[in-house]
């Protein structure tokens, strides 16, 4: 289905698209909106040369501060687009999107490949990218990530999409893989135990040492 970015642009904000199945490889970055993807670069360029190009001027010592934002090596700039790893290709068009000071920044599975802490600090950074008026859309089927992010979900089905406001709708998971957390709440409700809608592991553990406490049999 063809779905009209700008009716869920809305700066200050983040969207989550799950499901999603569209491209974003073609299209151009801009100062409306920057594409993240996740894609390795095939241009045979340095890193320099590349963003000359994307940015028109280029300015060395706001480079260096964008890579210390995202987490990217600044001299990365010498090497060749062709030779850098999936995640530091996310991170350079991170960079770019940020030289660019896009409206939004438009993520696609950005979150994969990277280790916890890593996850956990780009986590931060999109809610703090927001303060500043910043729209931030996250396409990914990794509702792990996103139960840390507060974003708006919207679940894409075949011919239609609509908002999910609970991370426990039945719904999510005709599409997508269920986070341990969520299975875990559910089985223990099957199993007659009144669990509260949790989306962090140490708050179901805290619940299950109460009910243990308090001699409620699991």
């Amino acid at each position: 289905m063809e779905v009209q970015l700008k009716n869920f642009i809305k700066s200050g904000n983040i969207i989550s698209f799950v499901n999603f199945s569209g491209s974003f490889q073609k299209l151009k970055n801009n100062k409306k909106i920057s594409y993240i993807i996740d894609d390795k670069f095939h241009q045979n360029i340095s890193v320099r040369k590349y963003l000359e190009k994307k940015l028109g001027t280029f300015s060395h010592s706001k480079y260096v501060d964008a890579c210390k934002m995202v987490l990217l090596d600044p001299e990365i700039i010498n090497g060749n687009v062709s030779k850098i790893s999936s995640t530091e290709a996310k991170k350079l068009r991170f960079v770019e999107a940020l030289l660019l000071n896009s409206e939004t920044f438009l993520f696609v599975n950005f979150e994969q490949g990277f280790v916890f802490k890593s996850r956990c600090y780009f986590q931060k950074l999109f809610k703090k990218l927001i303060k500043y008026e910043k729209c931030i859309i996250l396409v990914t089927n990794d509702l792990t990530f996103l139960m840390d992010v507060p974003s708006k979900l919207v679940l894409f089905e075949k011919n239609n999409y609509l908002e999910i406001s609970d991370f426990y709708d039945e719904r999510l998971y005709q599409y997508v893989e269920m986070p341990n957390v969520i299975f875990y709440v559910k089985y223990l409700e099957m199993r007659g135990i009144k669990m509260e809608h949790y989306l962090e592991s140490k708050e179901v553990l805290k619940a299950i040492y109460r009910s243990v406490t308090s001699k409620e049999s699991l």
